[in-house]
């Protein structure tokens, strides 16, 4: 990664004996996900290892969370990108091919990309191309999740839709599973109607008292997406929901990890 001493945290931040999420590098309406995202993510750290590639990196959120677990680290990115791009290694259209050599990467590390690729399968056979036999790629996307980026926004992966994709892409699951369930997504709906509210009435008061009513709005808002957060993951809350149906099936989004399929030969894709 390039400029690693001017890396600042935006997402994720080492708070001394664990990492967690840093609500104050993002949008208050965005909280509950980016919890309920990185307590997943979290969780599956031992596929981390070797050379990780952070492909659609931005601001590399989650560098200071992965780069004690391996050994080097390949950013790329958009040249178009909306993020800085002072941390890029590659520049990329990631529609194409991948200037990277075959077989050359242990772990491929992605969140919140892939709905960003207008041509998702191309990418997917890059990535297997580019993958050592041992390698894996990690990668989460969002479900039931407002239009951003736009109009770079291009899909919304069912489990089902990322199983294909990774069949045609020979690549095979090792895990696959939900994050937020069908109250998160609540939650996470009301959060950002309510960020959007509280600036609109800051819009017609004064600026001092403005200044005053997006901070305490802004709080309040925080306050309640942490204690859904807490509420939403004790067990026999876990259990009401599964039983209602309102877990897997309605969710904020999906987490996976891929690896290649045993003697996989996959070609590079044209440019």
């Amino acid at each position: 990664m390039k400029n690693v001493s001017e890396w600042k945290p935006t997402k994720i931040k080492n708070y001394g004996d664990k990492f967690c999420v840093d609500e104050s590098g993002m949008a208050p309406g965005s909280l509950y996900i980016t919890l309920e995202a990185f307590r997943v993510v979290d969780s599956h750290k031992s596929y981390l290892h070797g050379h990780l590639v952070d492909l659609g990196c931005g601001n590399v959120p989650y560098y200071e969370w992965y780069k004690d677990r391996v050994d080097k680290v390949t950013c790329i990115d958009w040249p178009q990108s909306n993020h800085e791009a002072k941390y890029v290694d590659v520049f990329a259209n990631l529609n194409q091919s991948l200037p990277l050599e075959d077989s050359s990467v242990d772990c491929v590390f992605s969140t919140s990309v892939l709905e960003h690729i207008s041509e998702p399968l191309v990418l997917l056979k890059e990535i297997s191309r580019i993958l050592k036999q041992d390698g894996y790629l990690i990668l989460s996307v969002p479900f039931l999740y407002h239009l951003h980026e736009e109009p770079f926004d291009y899909y919304r992966y069912t489990p089902h839709g990322l199983k294909h994709l990774a069949e045609k892409a020979s690549l095979e699951v090792v895990l696959l599973k939900h994050f937020g369930n069908g109250f998160g997504v609540f939650v996470d709906v009301v959060s950002k109607i309510v960020e959007v509210l509280i600036g609109m009435i800051c819009r017609f008061l004064p600026k001092y008292i403005a200044v005053f009513v997006k901070k305490i709005g802004t709080k309040i808002l925080r306050l309640f997406q942490h204690s859904c957060f807490y509420i939403l993951k004790q067990k026999p809350v876990l259990q009401i929901i599964d039983k209602a149906n309102l877990s897997s099936r309605i969710a904020l989004g999906y987490f996976a990890v891929f690896k290649l399929k045993n003697n996989t030969d996959v070609q590079s894709t044209p440019s």
